[in-house]
């Protein structure tokens, strides 16, 4: 019986437009500061230091259904996946650019990232956001300011719809099977 891990195993609904309170960063967010596994091996300690690097407070302070606005090559470093961020609650990571490993890793999981040039000139820290995918854009409701979203390709939606890639993998498996 194949059996895959659930505790972080998401769906995410890609037609449902996200809504909520911005962790603003800068450029170059590191996975080492996002996932400090080499000093906490275990997601309990890890999710009282992600991000600690960068933002002390952010550990102890996000709540779930914030969105994590960020600069330009979000997500460089190593090959650290961000699961630790949507464990901590964050609905939606929202970014000028991001490496393409974390995007790739973030895809793998159905971490929900959304690239949107211009999106650090329309919001501050702890404004409020709101992230239409399907509209194809990304609004500061206070402001009324918007940026478009970059779509993803079909697959890549399809994987995030099934919860990750495992999940998508598993549900095509038994499709064929059952065929």
């Amino acid at each position: 019986k194949l059996r895959i891990r659930v505790r972080y195993s998401m769906s995410f609904d890609l037609d449902k437009a996200i809504k909520g309170r911005v962790w603003k960063f800068g450029d170059s967010v590191e996975t080492d500061a996002i996932n400090p596994y080499y000093q906490y091996p275990m997601m309990e300690e890890l999710k009282l230091h992600t991000l600690e690097a960068y933002r002390p407070e952010f550990p102890r302070e996000v709540k779930a259904g914030d969105i994590l606005v960020a600069g330009r090559n979000f997500g460089c470093g190593s090959s650290r996946p961000g699961l630790v961020l949507r464990e901590v609650g964050i609905a939606a990571i929202v970014v000028e650019s991001v490496s393409r490993l974390f995007m790739r890793n973030s895809v793998a999981r159905a971490m929900p990232i959304f690239i949107a040039p211009g999106i650090t000139g329309i919001v501050n820290d702890g404004e409020t956001l709101e992230v239409d995918y399907p509209a194809g854009i990304v609004r500061n409701p206070a402001s009324g300011a918007s940026v478009s979203i970059r779509r993803f390709p079909p697959l890549i939606e399809r994987i995030v719809k099934a919860g990750g890639l495992p999940e998508f993998a598993r549900q095509r498996y038994l499709a064929e099977k059952n065929a």
